[in-house]
């Protein structure tokens, strides 16, 4: 996977609804914002970024994954 955006896709701003994948790409993988203590994650930024077309999202947290999951 390339850091460079694909140029002929043109990213939407997909914030406020978390979602695990990017409705523009469907890429997965996303730029978020953490914070470390120990070595370990302690807490994140909801606000993201698609690493692959570089639109703005709400990134998940277990709280929301679906009931139907569990």
């Amino acid at each position: 996977m390339s850091n460079t955006p694909p140029t002929d896709v043109i990213g939407i701003d997909q914030r406020g609804i978390p979602t695990h994948a990017c409705l523009v790409c469907g890429s997965t993988v996303f730029t978020v914002y953490a914070s470390f203590e120990d070595y370990e994650i302690v807490a994140w930024w909801m606000d993201a970024e698609c690493a692959q077309c570089g639109s703005p999202l709400t990134a998940p947290c277990p709280a929301d994954r679906p009931v139907e999951e569990f």
